[in-house]
């Protein structure tokens, strides 16, 4: 914020009304580089932007401060292109939308929040007629005057009827459609003078000679009306910014956590001593000339620093160790709007185990595996194979492979199962029963020969 209302106030003072920059009011690296600006051949124009780039100096934040404060310091005087139009006493007529503040360019697109200023800005001559009119000898035009109505629109509802306007939107349509539509009237009055005939000479009480002179007639009041209309489009800049973090574990003084986030355009999570940030747009100034009116463009290019904290980093998924959790805070930053969150830096442990319907299987067989308590979510593996599963879930037994894991967090429960090759336990299946009925029918005969023998 400090550093906003620096570059606001500095821009302020070198913001005269014909928006031509000086160097007077920078110091030290900002002078040295403005100073360098000024002294090349470069446009006007293009000394302004380049200046101004170098005050609008965080292009991972998009800066509408500056950008308000610049277009509003604008001193608009003619057409932007050229356009005008005319009616009676009114000429070099023009309107014409100047800009959306805040608005946003992104691949080509103007996106807009869901409240704003929509800038307009109007100009027109206004001046007497001259000359005689038909049918008068002499003709007077005075007291002219003229007014003008701007009505503001968004999607047909009216939001204002001054040259910034403020809009506030209460619904989501995709579409934006502003129109100004102004309308000047103009009016005066006129002195009709005719020609009038009276007697110049008499003689004996007769008129021998008629003149003319030129006597005032009547008086007409006219009014002249002018209407212009110009339209802005735009799209409304829909993004629903989720997050959710909690603590997965603390030992010896080390944090762990995790934070998932969607949608953002910047990033930032800081502790007492540690900060990770990503930003995933760069900010430029996109500018319409004549007058410069510039506009925040927007170009995705992803960045991230960290300073004494360690981050895992997976899809929308930050993990992270950090020695000192206290003071932690999130933000969350979109195009145009900023949130700010406290940390809850409770941990509180998940106990869970796991069981088998049996112990012992055979290859190719079917192992359901049981977890509890029923709501949590455990990362299990037997073998090579891996799932996320909850309640219950099944494995094709492997040769071999003995061991079924469970993860949650730093927390691992294992179960251990036995599983042979079927065809090898028939085999012994079969060599057993084969043992066992020799040996049944050794004895039978050995007890056989024994009883003659008494």
């Amino acid at each position: 914020m400090k550093g906003t209302l620096t570059i606001c106030l500095a821009l302020a003072l070198l913001l005269p009304s014909a928006i031509a920059l000086n160097c007077n009011s920078l110091s030290g690296a900002d002078l040295s580089i403005c100073n360098s600006i000024q002294s090349t051949n470069l446009s006007s124009e293009d000394k302004d932007l380049l200046i101004a780039d170098v005050l609008n100096k965080n292009k991972t934040s998009p800066n509408f401060d500056f950008i308000y404060l610049w277009n509003t310091n604008l001193n608009i005087l003619s057409s932007p292109n050229g356009i005008t139009s005319s009616s009676g006493t009114i000429s070099n007529a023009w309107l014409k939308i100047i800009t959306l503040m805040p608005s946003i360019i992104e691949n080509n697109t103007l996106y807009a929040s869901k409240n704003g200023k929509l800038m307009t800005s109007y100009n027109y001559q206004t001046s007497l007629p001259s000359g005689t009119e038909s049918g008068d000898c002499r003709t007077d035009f005075y007291g002219l005057s003229s007014y003008t109505n701007l009505n503001i629109y968004l999607n047909d509802q009216f939001i204002g009827n001054s040259k910034l306007s403020a809009y506030i939107i209460n619904n989501n349509p995709e579409n934006l459609n502003f129109v100004s539509r102004l309308s000047i009237v103009s009016s005066y009055s006129v002195d009709h003078y005719k020609n009038e005939r009276y007697c110049s000479k008499r003689k004996n009480g007769y008129c021998i000679k008629y003149s003319y002179r030129c006597s005032y007639s009547s008086t007409s009041h006219r009014t002249d009306t002018l209407k212009l209309e110009d339209s802005f489009n735009a799209k409304l800049y829909n993004n629903n910014q989720t997050s959710s973090f909690r603590i997965t574990n603390k030992y010896t003084n080390i944090t762990k956590g995790e934070l998932i986030a969607t949608n953002f355009t910047k990033l930032v999570l800081s502790f007492n001593n540690s900060v990770y940030q990503s930003s995933k747009y760069v900010y430029s100034l996109n500018y319409s000339l004549p007058y410069s009116v510039l506009t925040l463009k927007a170009d995705k290019i992803e960045n991230t620093n960290f300073n004494n904290i360690h981050i895992e980093k997976d899809n929308n998924t930050i993990k992270f160790n950090v020695k000192d959790a206290s003071n932690c805070k999130i933000e969350l930053y979109d195009h145009f709007s900023l949130i700010t969150k406290n940390c809850d830096l409770t941990f509180n442990e998940t106990n869970f185990s796991i069981r088998t319907d049996k112990t012992d299987y055979y290859d190719n067989e079917t192992i359901k595996v049981f977890i509890s308590p029923e709501d949590i979510l455990v990362n299990l593996t037997y073998g090579n194979q891996t799932k996320l599963a909850k309640n219950y879930t099944e494995f094709k037994t492997e040769l071999y492979e003995n061991k079924i894991s469970a993860k949650l967090e730093s927390k691992q429960e294992n179960v251990i199962v036995n599983v042979r090759e079927k065809a090898n336990s028939i085999i012994l299946y079969n060599l057993s029963v084969v043992s066992f009925l020799g040996y049944f029918f050794y004895k039978s005969i050995k007890f056989y020969y024994l009883s003659l023998l008494i």
